[in-house]
């Protein structure tokens, strides 16, 4: 085993302040897989993003000392689900959500190991409160790469469990590994089971692999009303981003 997995109470870690009790009706969110931020210009993009966003989902998120002071400074409340720690630092990797207001409830799921290293991908829901005084459920994904069908069909059963059991509000997003048509076709099945509406995004500047997008923003009760990708070197991925409001 390359990685050390972490106990049941190592999982969840949290950091930052949040900036508001409740999210407004309209709001920003940002999906992101920083690829465990050791790129340059991470730290400028992340600050330039984090400002922006009122919910901010993460994949690959690494845990440095650095990257933990970043967090501290933004105006979310960070909440992350450690997949595995690395062996030689012993720094948690995993998802992170962050939020301007602080999660009602958690949820965390870890999924299926991929064949070589034998590293698991997490999936985070957070529940936050809405100044209306409804719930929004985000539900933050990072797909298991590397293997066949099945699972990848478990890891999104994984996120199907939360999403079918809530009626509210809902985001869906993160990395998800769909590079070929089966594992779309998957990834669509779940949306329509959970009555999912996807983001769409002109031009289409959204990283991919074998010619395929694999990150992706779907919502339910919320209508989109701006909708973009950020090019940027910081990462091997584009941060995506939308404009949301209740309807």
């Amino acid at each position: 085993m390359f990685y050390k997995q972490p106990r049941p109470e190592q999982t969840l870690s949290h950091a930052g302040r949040p900036a508001r009790q409740t999210l407004p009706r309209e709001f920003t969110v940002c999906a992101w897989n920083w690829q465990k931020s050791k790129c340059a210009g991470w730290a400028e993009e992340f600050n330039a993003l984090a400002e922006a966003a009122d919910v901010f989902l993460v994949q690959e998120a690494r845990l440095t000392p650095c990257v933990t002071t970043q967090l501290e400074q933004t105006p979310l409340y960070w909440t992350h689900a450690a997949s595995f720690f690395s062996l030689k630092e012993q720094e948690p990797i995993g998802v992170a959500t962050g939020a301007k207001t602080v999660p009602e409830q958690i949820w965390f799921k870890r999924g299926a190991r991929e064949p070589l290293l034998k590293m698991p991908k997490m999936t985070l829901a957070v529940l936050l409160p809405l100044e209306t005084g409804q719930k929004l459920l985000a539900v933050n994904v990072h797909a298991i790469n590397f293997t066949g069908l099945k699972p990848f069909e478990q890891n999104l059963a994984r996120a199907a469990e939360l999403l079918l059991g809530f009626d509210g509000p809902v985001i869906l997003g993160g990395d998800f590994n769909a590079w070929n048509q089966k594992r779309r076709n998957l990834l669509e099945d779940l949306a329509r089971s959970a009555r999912l509406t996807e983001v769409p995004f002109s031009p289409d500047t959204r990283t991919r692999c074998l010619g395929r997008t694999v990150d992706f923003l779907f919502t339910r009760g919320l209508k989109t009303l701006a909708a973009g990708v950020r090019c940027t070197d910081a990462s091997d991925h584009n941060p995506l981003l939308a404009r949301l409001i209740l309807q």
